[in-house]
Formats: C-alpha cells, structure tokens, sequence
C-alpha cells in the first residue's frame, strides 16, 4: 500500500474524529446559567475563613452547612427542626443559646458533631444558632 494513501486516510481519519468531538461538545455544551449553578468544589476551611468579622456569617454557616437538614424544603429529611418552625424553636429557644451551643458542639440525634462544621469556631457556631432562632 502506498505511504500517501495510508498518510491519507490516517489524517481523514483524524479529522473527521476531531470535527465529531467538537460537533458532540457544542451539542451537550451547558448553557451560563446552568454552569452558575453547578458546585464542584468544597472547601469549607477557606470559606469558613472568609466569614472572620462578617455579620452576615451565622446566615451563610446556616446556608453551607445546616440547612439540608434544618431548612424549610430540607435535601435530608431527618425531621430536624425547620428554621422559622416558631413552634419547634420556641421550645428550643428556652433552653439558651448556651445549652443549644453545647447540643451543637456534642452533636445530637442524626447532627454530627459542631453541626457538620468542623472548621467553625464555637462563635461562629453562636452566631448561626442566633440567627436560626431569630429566624424563627
């Protein structure tokens, strides 16, 4: 067989594969706003890092870290209390932020330990257990 004619049909070859992966990935391409909401990556050290001095950061702990379990629509549903549930935190309301902090620290029923954040401090952990009960 001729060197040129295997050249040939090796370089069709190759071609025609690059154009089919390039015809495929604009096919199955995401659009913007799908990709905004994809998270790939976790890295609650640095982000619990980032929340030194914010106001907002018992909100954004609660976020990240409580409300699969502890939100309205929980993506685990273990019967943890809801935040704004005003009949569930009225009881837990009475026991102090103290009592709910150490509840927190230890873990309790399906919660782990310091609620999952195992990077928060015992503040910042304070500070999500206020905004919960504000909350509700």
């Amino acid at each position: 067989m001729n060197k040129w004619l295997v050249f040939i049909i090796l370089f069709l070859s190759g071609l025609l594969g690059f154009l089919l992966s390039v015809s495929l990935h604009k096919n199955n391409a995401l659009d913007k706003n799908a990709v905004q909401t994809i998270q790939t990556f976790h890295f609650p050290a640095l982000f619990v890092k980032q929340l030194a001095g914010d106001p907002d950061a018992g909100k954004k702990i609660f976020k990240q870290f409580c409300s699969a379990c502890h939100s309205k629509q929980p993506v685990i549903d273990i019967h943890a209390p809801a935040i704004g549930d005003k009949s569930a935190w009225r009881i837990r309301r009475r026991l102090g932020v103290n009592t709910l902090l150490g509840i927190t620290i230890e873990g309790e029923g399906a919660m782990p330990a310091r609620g999952g954040c195992f990077e928060c401090s015992d503040d910042q952990l304070r500070q999500t257990i206020q905004y919960i009960l504000h909350a509700s």
